[in-house]
């Protein structure tokens, strides 16, 4: 719960039993509403993103949802801080460029494969990520809202940057490092490429198979943006910031090879277009490609986190959001399709990776960026994470009879409210685990319906 701007750590069962009879519900419900009220009216938390595509959601809805520019005065908006300007408007930057959007109506071809050749061979025709941005940051500050929390949220997020770039000031991420260091935010959410934080190699079937990760880079990255920040803070005369660490997904286009012709792995950043290079497309005939590389990624993340706490005990505090874990969760509890590239996917089941081969084309495949159902999933992990709340309590996403339902995050990302209470379900056990939840036993069902409704009441608080 919040108070007055600080994290209180009194669990809501906690409350319950101090409530006598049947006002327990009324009582629990005004003191939460007094509580988030005290919050709402008290200076803004300031937080910023920094992170690549998997912070800035890559497709519509989810890439300019809730999105501003850097100077709009509104704390209802992502205040994009590399799209100059006011309002919704990108000045200038590699966000201020002209839509494009290819379809099977408007991309020459007539087939798939010659759709994709075309655009390959034309860059002007390939997808373009026009700013400002929102995305999972932009879903993140939704929850808030609707929490009665009061965030004031900025983002920056290059397109394929990685920690170590925007600490070196380097590349595409040269000039956004000054951006970063500013004392003005107390807690602060990093993001790495994808990739950037796998072991070098790993052994599948046997073989070892270079990844194309490199930990070392990773760590480092964390180490210096996280010291570069603390010191910001010091001039600033401000706490030492929390930092959250966001645990990418794993690929689905790391683990699995395509038969489907509707769902090609197609791009310059596949096995076919690197001459056969492994690296690719490493986990390719692991027995479960998917929590293979959810696991690699978790080890990296949680590593980095404990080698900075361990050496800066009286710096900021790095913890893990489990986001990629999260997504474990959805698949094993049977949310969510574990491998898109079948031709008969099981019935009822979401894909939380993108799926459309003409917006992906013509450097990542499909089954590498999230879908507005991953994004959607990534966000209510960090919101949980950061909070210390639990975003499947908050009315307003789940139930249509909500007055501010017609306004949540998922239905502007056209998520239905079953599902997207599934997801938030699923990124809270997610935290409470540690890990991946797997899914239940069918005797277990009925205490399962059970215990959702305790994890709706009462959630165990993880150390900040």
């Amino acid at each position: 719960m919040v108070s007055g701007g600080l994290m209180l750590h009194t669990p809501k069962s906690a409350i319950l039993s101090l409530v006598p009879g049947r006002c327990v519900v009324a009582a629990v419900t005004m003191l939460l509403a007094l509580l988030a009220g005290r919050q709402a009216a008290a200076d803004p938390i300031d937080i910023l993103f920094v992170g690549n595509s998997y912070t800035h959601g890559r497709y519509p809805p989810a890439l300019n949802y809730n999105a501003g520019a850097a100077s709009n005065p509104s704390n209802t908006v992502v205040h994009d801080l590399l799209c100059p300007g006011t309002g919704t408007t990108c000045t200038s930057g590699v966000e201020d460029v002209a839509p494009v959007t290819p379809t099977t109506s408007n991309t020459p071809g007539g087939t798939l494969a010659n759709q994709l050749n075309y655009l390959s061979s034309t860059p002007s025709a390939q997808y373009t990520e026009v700013g400002p941005f929102g995305g999972v940051a932009g879903i993140f500050l939704q929850l808030t809202e609707e929490a009665g929390l009061n965030y004031n949220v900025s983002l920056i997020a290059v397109s394929s940057a990685t920690l170590t770039g925007y600490a070196n000031n380097t590349g595409s991420e040269l000039g956004d490092l000054a951006l970063i260091e500013n004392s003005k935010y107390s807690q602060v959410v990093l993001q790495d490429q994808s990739f950037q934080p796998l072991p070098p190699t790993i052994t599948v079937n046997g073989n070892s198979v270079a990844t194309r990760g490199n930990p070392t880079s990773f760590q480092s990255g964390v180490t210096k943006l996280v010291n570069d920040i603390d010191a910001a803070d010091v001039l600033g005369h401000t706490p030492d910031a929390a930092i959250t660490l966001y645990e990418t997904a794993p690929l689905a286009a790391y683990g699995y090879t395509s038969s489907n012709p509707n769902a090609t792995i197609f791009g310059s950043s596949t096995v076919a277009s690197q001459g056969g290079n492994t690296a690719y497309a490493p986990y390719v005939g692991d027995a479960n490609p998917i929590s293979a590389m959810a696991s690699d990624l978790h080890n990296a993340y949680l590593a980095a986190a404990s080698a900075y706490n361990t050496a800066n005990p009286t710096k900021s505090h790095v913890s893990v959001a489990l986001a990629g874990d999260a997504w474990v969760s959805a698949i094993d509890k049977g949310i969510a399709e574990q491998n898109p590239f079948l031709v008969n996917e099981p019935a009822g089941q979401i894909d939380l990776w993108d799926s459309n081969p003409l917006l992906a084309c013509c450097e990542t495949p499909i089954g590498y960026h999230p879908s507005v159902y991953g994004d959607y999933l990534d966000a209510v992990t960090l919101f949980d994470q950061i909070t210390g709340l639990n975003a499947a309590t908050i009315d307003a996403e789940f139930d249509p009879s909500n007055p501010s339902y017609g306004n949540s995050a998922s239905v502007a990302l056209g998520i239905s409210a079953p599902i997207a209470n599934e997801l938030a379900v699923a990124a809270e056990q997610t935290l409470q685990d540690g890990g991946p939840v797997p899914a239940p036993e069918p005797a277990s069902l009925v205490l399962l319906a059970s215990g959702l409704l305790g994890l709706g009441l009462t959630r165990r608080r993880r150390a900040r």
